[in-house]
């Protein structure tokens, strides 16, 4: 489809997602991609124009993080103070505890990780830049892409050792391995949903 069209994989991919979202679409792991309805209403073509212009593309948001958070978690090993680092390990411990009794951790407690760690860079802008960021992953589209359901453990466990990492890089001291755990993750993200 992709190669019909001259556009990227990530571009129909995303086409694809909206028009599962409103409706018209319906994926089966395994199976394929099939048209659930062919009845595109004024209703869907508000909808899927409501989406294509008021959610960013995840591919986007995922550039902007491997930018951007390297250089947040950086500043926050040279600047959080004993309690900011006692704090990221509550929520990280919180992370851990909901992925065992759930099977996978709330995106309000890896939020909360985040900006945490923000936080402690001591810088303003970051932290809300980051509080931006965040929010932009909790659209549908970045939930249907990036969080899409049926994500296998392995990918799972791999989230909470690359908090973990990064947790460990804050409380020793060390920003030598912040950015190969960061770019490690989200290249493996990046490649799962190309």
């Amino acid at each position: 489809m992709a190669a019909k069209l001259g556009v990227s994989r990530p571009s129909v991919r995303e086409a694809y997602c909206v028009l599962e979202i409103v409706g018209i679409l319906e994926s089966k792991v395994g199976s394929g991609t099939y048209v659930k309805s062919n009845n595109i209403d004024q209703i869907s073509i508000s909808q899927i124009r409501d989406i294509s212009t008021q959610e960013e593309s995840p591919y986007e948001i995922l550039e902007v993080r491997k930018l951007i958070e390297p250089e947040i978690v950086s500043l926050a090993v040279k600047n959080a103070t004993e309690n900011d680092i006692r704090e990221i390990e509550e929520i990280l411990e919180k992370l851990k505890a909901e992925t065992e009794e759930n099977g996978i951790y709330s995106s309000e407690t890896d939020t909360m990780f985040h900006l945490k760690i923000a936080e402690s860079t001591g810088n303003s802008v970051l932290f809300n830049m980051m509080k931006y960021i965040m929010n932009l992953i909790h659209e549908r589209l970045w939930n249907s892409i990036i969080d899409e359901p049926g994500a296998v453990k392995e990918d799972l466990m791999n989230d909470i050792n690359f908090h973990q990492g990064l947790f460990n890089c804050i409380k020793s001291g060390d920003s030598d391995q912040v950015r190969p755990i960061m770019l490690k993750r989200f290249n493996e993200m990046q490649k799962r949903i190309e």
